[in-house]
C-alpha cells in the first residue's frame, strides 16, 4: 500500500470530522477528539499525515472559536513539509496561510483538559 497523501489525509480528515457531526449528533469538540482518535494509526506512520490531521482538526476548530489545548500545543513544532507535489504544496501552502491567519484572529478559546492532553501524548508516543 502506498503512502497516503497529504491531500487524501486531508480529506478523510474533514470527511470523518463531518461524519462524526452530522451521523453521530457529535458536537464540534466531541467529533474533533473522535476524529483525531480515528486518525493516531495513519499519523504514526507517516509525518505528512500528522502535519495534514493537525493542521486540519485546528482549522476546523478555530472556525468554531476553539481548540483544543493539545493541538494548540504542538502548532509550533509542526516541521514544514518538503517534497510534496504541486497540488499538495498549494493545499498545504493554503492550510498553512488559513491556520495563520485564524490563530492571528486570537478569536478563539483554548478548551483545556489535562487528562485527554496526556492521552493524546500516550497515543501519539
Amino acid at each position: 500500500m502506498s503512502e497516503i497523501s497529504y491531500l487524501e489525509a486531508k480529506e478523510l480528515t474533514l470527511e470523518d470530522y463531518e461524519d462524526f457531526i452530522e451521523d453521530e449528533g457529535f458536537s464540534p469538540s466531541q467529533a474533533i477528539a473522535a476524529t483525531f482518535e480515528d486518525s493516531v494509526l495513519m499519523m504514526k506512520k507517516s509525518h505528512k499525515v500528522y502535519v495534514s490531521v493537525m493542521i486540519n482538526l485546528s482549522i476546523l476548530s478555530l472556525k468554531e472559536n476553539f481548540i483544543p489545548d493539545y493541538l494548540l500545543e504542538r502548532q509550533e513544532n509542526l516541521s514544514k513539509l518538503e517534497g510534496l507535489n504541486e497540488e499538495e504544496q498549494s493545499a498545504y501552502n493554503w492550510d498553512i496561510n488559513a491556520l495563520n491567519q485564524l490563530l492571528s484572529n486570537q478569536n478563539f478559546e483554548i478548551d483545556k483538559d489535562e487528562e485527554y492532553r496526556l492521552r493524546v501524548n500516550m497515543l501519539l508516543g
